[in-house]
């Protein structure tokens, strides 16, 4: 009896250090995918293309790796919503990905000006305005309604997950209907909220994991 307490003690302990290293990974992937969304826009604007592609496809896997790690770490606490943010971070990664595809086919094709370039940026914008914009407006309200139920986090941090994911749905719906323009300052404005849900939550993530569903809200 005791070799089995012993057993359950340590298997707890190995669970609990696997869950923390996914937590901090997690985290670390968060910011890979802010770090490469920013540079990204940077190597665009610089006319460095094969960079902006090479930048996008990280922020597709942080993307896509965040959304697995926390499934891993979310799914006992509601398994459908934990699905369903890991599912919406596929799909966003992939119009990613896919917004990458013509801006490589310009590279390639020589063709920085004219007709051709006016094509691939216009559908680069409007993979951003489906992926980063509607897409993540709504797997960021999942993921902080998921947060808010589990109480694994601050509740401020889960409420500003709600609360700024359904403020970039709105900005990208009346971006997307002409409402206001597009990626002006007020759609920046309205993204602020998510982006500094995300800068905080990685952090949060990186230095204390998510709280245990049978651990003490005050413990962290």
């Amino acid at each position: 009896m005791q070799a089995y307490a012993v057993y359950r003690n340590d298997h707890r302990a190995s669970a609990s250090h696997v869950a923390r290293q996914h937590a901090r990974a997690a985290g670390i992937l968060y910011l890979v995918t802010h770090a490469t969304s920013v540079l990204a826009v940077v190597a665009y604007g610089a006319g460095f293309v094969a960079a902006g592609v090479t930048l996008e496809f990280g922020l597709a896997i942080g993307c896509a790796g965040t959304g697995v790690l926390l499934w891993n770490l979310l799914r006992a606490s509601g398994p459908v919503r934990a699905a369903t943010f890991a599912a919406l971070r596929a799909v966003e990664a992939a119009v990613i990905l896919a917004g990458a595809l013509p801006m490589l086919a310009m590279m390639w094709s020589h063709e920085t000006s004219g007709p051709v370039a006016e094509l691939a940026s216009a559908m680069h914008t409007a993979s951003f305005l489906l992926g980063q914009g509607l897409v993540i407006s709504v797997n960021t309200s999942v993921l902080g309604w998921l947060l808010w139920d589990s109480r694994a986090v601050p509740r401020a941090l889960a409420a500003l997950g709600v609360g700024g994911g359904g403020l970039v749905l709105i900005s990208n719906l009346c971006q997307l209907w002409g409402v206001i323009p597009l990626n002006g300052p007020i759609a920046g404005g309205a993204a602020l909220p998510v982006f500094a849900f995300e800068l905080w939550f990685a952090i949060f993530l990186i230095a204390r994991g998510l709280r245990t569903p049978q651990e003490p809200v005050g413990a962290r």
